[in-house]
């Protein structure tokens, strides 16, 4: 297995160890201040490669640009796939909110790496284990049906609500984008909806 990124490892180590058990069940997590004037929400699957592409080459850049200055608030939403992305979102929610964003970092960097593994579950453990999850806490999760739920009703909500059918899928200003943005895209879709004095 390739070695794991000094940068996610570095992350995951400067944040307190997960509790026995999040405290709440799996719903959007959000990046960037509350009171941003744009909210732009992303459905995503931790198994699709075009999402993967996008945390890994255009995120950054946004979240510099755009979440940091507190323009935008960045809410993600999961949209399970198939098994391995329903396993690794519960993962990812089970370490707690404190460990959620380097903890994505690191399933989208290793996303070959454990998505079309013979047992995924097998190396998400090792990334729990990083995340200071011990392997019963996290079978825990995998076993407690109300977390699967709560995926999975992220992911019935968007078909519902707003049309989602593939994965990513971004709704900015209440109009819904398919497919990977690219950053100059993003950016024109999100300028316009700054107060005047705000826009980058």
């Amino acid at each position: 297995m390739p070695r794991l990124p000094r940068r996610a490892l570095a992350a995951l180590a400067l944040i307190p160890l997960a509790p026995a058990r999040a405290q709440t069940l799996p719903g959007e997590r959000a990046i960037g201040r509350a009171d941003a004037p744009v909210t732009v929400v992303e459905f995503h699957s931790l198994t699709c490669g075009n999402c993967a592409r996008f945390h890994n080459d255009i995120f950054p850049r946004i979240k510099a640009e755009f979440i940091e200055t507190g323009l935008v608030r960045f809410l993600l939403r999961d949209f399970p796939l198939d098994r391995a992305a329903l396993d690794a979102a519960v993962m990812l929610h089970c370490a707690g909110p404190d460990r959620f964003e380097p903890l994505l970092g690191l399933v989208y960097t290793q996303k070959e790496s454990w998505a079309h593994a013979s047992e995924p579950r097998a190396i998400l453990r090792r990334y729990a284990g990083l995340a200071g999850l011990t392997a019963p806490q996290l079978d825990a999760c995998w076993s407690d049906p109300a977390f699967a739920r709560a995926v999975l009703q992220m992911r019935l909500d968007g078909e519902r609500e707003y049309g989602v059918t593939a994965t990513p899928s971004f709704l900015i200003g209440g109009r819904l984008h398919r497919g990977a943005l690219t950053f100059e895209q993003f950016a024109t879709l999100v300028r316009p909806l700054l107060p005047a004095d705000r826009r980058p």
